[in-house]
């Protein structure tokens, strides 16, 4: 049984506000330019996003107008705000795409997952190591597959096209996902690493980008998909 835990539904504006509110500069994922808003505008979003967090229970203003924060996403924000990088995992099945973060600072760990429809950002913290691999996982489509000596070679890049290849998989109902290790400590964001998932029918396949920006393609059974996800974990 999954433990129980506060769930969050809030705004990109809303992150944002909460960030400056905890003396963070920035937030990684999200960028809002208000330079050329006027200062009364800028202020009067901040205030509407003050309004809206008080009246989720999320934020509690006194009597001496000093702002107090719930102390989950208060943990959330600081966390996220102050690390070196964040994981980044797409799921795409046809045309949608749905985008989930990790944050993760010493032993605080958070997953923010971003709902298209409504644009909004779900929130909810994760308890141990152990939890968020089982969230990574749980989120993809795994199949049971052939049998691991039925398995076709690694194929390179050379032998395929495997732009056009993976695009007609896509178009014939294929799902892919990513998972990414993203650098935030400078303006620019970086990938660190990355490892991609390419699931059809009753097929799946693992990509792989080489130093040399070679792509590779391996097929894979539900084990060693599931082994590959979970070492590329173990190093975040």
């Amino acid at each position: 049984m999954k433990p129980v835990r506060e769930v969050f539904e809030l705004q990109a504006l809303e992150i944002i506000y909460l960030t400056a509110l905890t003396g963070g500069n920035s937030f990684p994922g999200l960028a809002m330019n208000l330079e050329g808003e006027s200062e009364i505008k800028q202020r009067s979003l901040m205030d509407a996003q003050m309004r809206a967090l008080e009246a989720k229970g999320y934020l509690e203003i006194d009597f001496m107008g000093i702002a107090k924060v719930n102390e989950v996403l208060h943990r959330f924000i600081v966390a996220a705000s102050n690390c070196k990088s964040y994981l980044c995992q797409l799921v795409q099945r046809n045309q949608e795409i749905s985008k989930i973060c990790y944050f993760i600072q010493d032993e605080s760990r958070f997953e923010l997952k971003h709902q298209s429809g409504s644009n909004t950002y779900k929130l909810q913290e994760i308890y141990a190591r152990h939890e968020l691999m089982f969230q990574v996982i749980d989120s993809i489509p795994l199949i049971q597959n052939l049998a691991e000596d039925e398995q076709s070679q690694t194929v390179m890049n050379g032998e395929v096209d495997l732009e056009s290849w993976t695009g007609q998989l896509l178009q014939a109902g294929a799902v892919v996902t990513s998972l990414a290790e993203i650098q935030c400590i400078s303006e620019k964001a970086q990938v660190i690493r990355e490892l991609n998932l390419l699931i059809h029918e009753d097929q799946m396949w693992l990509l792989r980008r080489g130093s040399d920006e070679q792509i590779s393609r391996t097929s894979a059974t539900l084990s060693t998909a599931v082994e590959e996800l979970c070492l590329w974990l173990q190093e975040a």
